[in-house]
């Protein structure tokens, strides 16, 4: 006979929210969550605070009061939207886990077709920017072409337009804190746990208060940690355009010697070429050296296990079930 813990648990959906400097969004976001939980869930809702220097602090504090079911995990100091992720999906207990930005950018509207889609068998559901006006038109261009290079360097487990708006199963984040990768980066970490993978589009609301957190140094580094931490393509890449390189380099040395005995000259003169070529070879060197410093970077990290966050303090948290 099942138990009645068991149909609980069966039932208790988790929702994880990475809050830097949300104080005004985090009060509000929060009720909406909860009045688009589906009927006949239970539910938890675990704040993050990532080092955030207004009073996010507090605002999940007096959240937590109110209610049991509200988490509240605060970090040290600011660790980054990643850790933050795995922070808080290292105290959900929930079969299914849905995590989303504290901004409004990702409608709470979308819980219950998440929790629609978990139900018929898709054990990871990735909400697919539609549109996303939230931002100029440079970074959109620069996020699709950035988008592209991910989808192409990966072979397609990083897909286009999703970000970490999402609902993964119980099993997948088993899989998730399984994982001692100091460099985590979710997006990637759950399309390789993922049997059942589904997409549904949505429009980016507008933030309702404060800036975004993510400079363009943010971006970049989440760029190149994707790509480092789940393709050995840019590696092998190295010898088709190295051999492309020196052949290219063959026959421009040849035609440029064949030149030069046409045209009785000494062969010495064709100085600005070889120069030339010489700049290509250096710059290809210098470019996969750089390369292959990000991939020795990786390395070093985790070798070292470095811990990349640190708890603080916890709310409402049964420490029992933090892994």
């Amino acid at each position: 006979m099942i138990s009645l813990v068991s149909i609980f648990m069966r039932k208790l959906l988790s929702v994880v929210l990475p809050c830097h400097n949300e104080a005004e969004n985090i009060k509000l976001l929060v009720p909406e969550i909860i009045k688009n939980i589906p009927s006949g869930f239970n539910y938890e809702i675990i704040c993050v605070d990532d080092g955030s220097k207004d009073k996010t602090r507090s605002e999940i504090t007096n959240l937590c009061r109110r209610s049991k079911k509200i988490k509240g995990v605060f970090l040290y100091k600011r660790s980054g939207h990643q850790a933050a992720l795995r922070a808080g999906l290292l105290c959900a207990k929930g079969v299914a886990i849905i995590t989303m930005d504290a901004d409004f950018q990702h409608p709470p509207t979308l819980i219950p077709k998440f929790v629609a889609l978990w139900q018929k068998g898709f054990d990871v559901v990735n909400a697919c920017k539609a549109e996303d006006k939230s931002v100029d038109f440079a970074t959109r261009q620069g996020r699709k072409i950035g988008y592209f290079l991910w989808q192409k360097i990966t072979g397609g487990l990083i897909r286009p337009a999703v970000s970490d708006f999402r609902l993964i199963s119980s099993e997948v984040v088993t899989y998730l804190k399984s994982s001692h990768e100091t460099k985590f980066f979710l997006r990637g970490m759950v399309s390789l746990a993922g049997k059942n993978i589904t997409e549904i589009s949505y429009r980016v609301n507008k933030r309702r208060f404060g800036n975004s957190s993510y400079s363009l140094s943010a971006f970049v580094n989440m760029f190149v940690e994707g790509f480092v931490s789940f393709s050995l393509k840019p590696l092998r890449l190295a010898f088709v355009v190295g051999s492309v390189v020196i052949i290219v380099t063959m026959i421009v040395f040849f035609f440029d010697l064949l030149l030069a005995l046409r045209a009785n000259r000494p062969i010495i003169e064709g100085y600005k070429t070889l120069a030339f070529l010489s700049i290509i070879l250096n710059g290809f060197i210098i470019i996969y050296m750089s390369i292959l410093g990000e991939y020795l970077g990786v390395i070093f990290s985790e070798v070292k296990k470095r811990p990349s966050y640190i708890v603080k303090e916890t709310l409402n948290i049964d420490e029992s079930h933090r892994s």
